[in-house]
């Protein structure tokens, strides 16, 4: 089992040792790791306790390979036609650099206790010549759609990371969410923390003065609105990245996004109707590019 992870900003503060329980829920102990050599940050020695900061790079190694008997070697697990499909039909842009997917809602970015696939593990099979694979630099949520995008190489990835957790990525989402925000165009800054409730972890607005905030911010403006006037299409460009920003502000709004099953009401769409629709970041090369992912089928504008 290994795999590398760049550290998201809503993971801020977070020990390794529990970072490690989330995404690698079934390798040994972070103690045993680290003192096998297997576990690092940065490239770095590390311990259980360390606190992580946005845009550190984890990274899990496998064991050392068992030479099969009668000699030989060990090949990586091949895709199968399957994933091959899927990577075809998701695959938005690809170049030497980078690829960026237009992820569909229900495919999860990495593996959870409730994932029978997810994006993260099929690409740990794409490995290059040069021994490298793609690394995804930032992630939505299963439910989410639209652009998610991920570095071919290493020190790309980790330049990446750092954009995306430094606040130079610019990100525009649609959503259509109940009835008509008034004004129809603002901006909401409240503070978010993560709180523990019987359907798992769900992010709250935090008092003035709470030790866990996060300060979270969001610009909107309505794009759209319904004939009937019960929901409308926004444009959401978060300037912060914390879990679930966009869907704890809209319901802090009061028009919470349909089908959201955390924050609002499931029954009002057979999906999440959160769309990562526009996306600008840094090219590596002292410039920008900007990707769009076009509305997808079943995405009601109101």
């Amino acid at each position: 089992m290994g795999f590398e992870r760049t550290v998201h900003t809503s993971e801020k503060g977070m020990r390794l040792d529990r970072f490690l329980r989330i995404h690698a829920p079934r390798a040994p102990a972070a103690a045993a790791l680290l003192k096998q050599g297997r576990l690092t940050v940065d490239g770095r020695k590390a311990r259980a306790t360390d606190v992580l900061a946005p845009g550190q790079v984890v990274r899990l190694t496998e064991p050392a390979p068992r030479r099969p008997a009668g000699g030989g070697e060990g090949r990586a697990t091949p895709l199968s036609e399957v994933e091959r499909e899927l990577l075809a039909r998701i695959t938005l842009f690809e170049d030497d650099d980078l690829i960026v997917f237009d992820k569909p809602s229900g495919l999860a970015v990495h593996k959870g206790t409730r994932t029978s696939e997810d994006l993260d593990t099929i690409l740990a099979k794409c490995i290059d010549a040069e021994g490298e694979r793609p690394r995804l630099v930032h992630r939505l949520d299963k439910d989410t759609s639209g652009l998610l995008v991920a570095a071919k190489h290493k020190r790309f990835a980790e330049d990446l990371g750092r954009a995306f957790a430094g606040r130079t990525v610019a990100k525009t989402y649609l959503a259509v969410v109940a009835g008509v925000p008034t004004p129809r165009a603002g901006r909401i800054e409240t503070a978010l923390k993560k709180v523990e409730t019987s359907r798992g972890g769900r992010m709250v607005a935090a008092a003035a003065g709470d030790p866990q905030a996060l300060a979270a911010a969001t610009a909107f403006e309505v794009v759209e609105i319904a004939a009937d006037g019960r929901s409308s299409l926004v444009a959401f460009s978060p300037e912060t990245g914390r879990q679930h920003q966009l869907r704890v502000h809209a319901e802090l709004l009061g028009h919470p996004i349909l089908g959201d099953r955390l924050y609002g009401d499931a029954r009002a769409s057979p999906r999440l109707m959160l769309h990562a629709h526009r996306l600008r970041l840094p090219d590596g090369r002292g410039g920008t590019r900007e990707f769009v992912a076009p509305l997808p089928d079943g995405f009601e504008r109101g």
